[in-house]
């Protein structure tokens, strides 16, 4: 015999043992959402049997778990200007005397960035 109808997020190919994919926490298959989850700081989600949490892609300088920190070299509300000693948004390189310049300077105080997103 088969499960003929599941609940909703159980697969019923596998007679309604497993989540389906954007689901975790068999049996309790909650789902896994980006808006929920990541406050919306995340572009795709995804999950499967295997992962014991939902899986999420962060947009932008986003990282964590859950897309709830700005990666290192970032900082802002939005994770959207350049860290103390970085420059170049998007890249936003840390300034070092030797690789920025050459060695001839006593300390490096990055230029404001002339185009910030905010």
């Amino acid at each position: 015999d088969s499960c003929d109808i599941c609940p909703p997020g159980i697969d019923p190919a596998t007679d309604c043992a497993q989540c389906l994919v954007g689901y975790i926490g068999f049996p309790n298959h909650v789902k896994c959402g980006i808006a929920t989850d990541c406050i919306n700081n995340a572009d795709s989600v995804t999950s499967s049997p295997d992962f014991p949490s939902c899986q999420y892609e962060c947009r932008s300088m986003w990282s964590g778990a859950t897309c709830s920190q700005c990666n290192s070299q970032v900082d802002g509300a939005d994770c959207d200007v350049c860290a103390s000693a970085h420059t170049g948004y998007n890249i936003c390189d840390l300034y070092t005397i030797a690789d920025h310049c050459e060695n001839h300077a006593s300390a490096v105080t990055p230029a404001p960035d002339p185009n910030p997103t905010s």
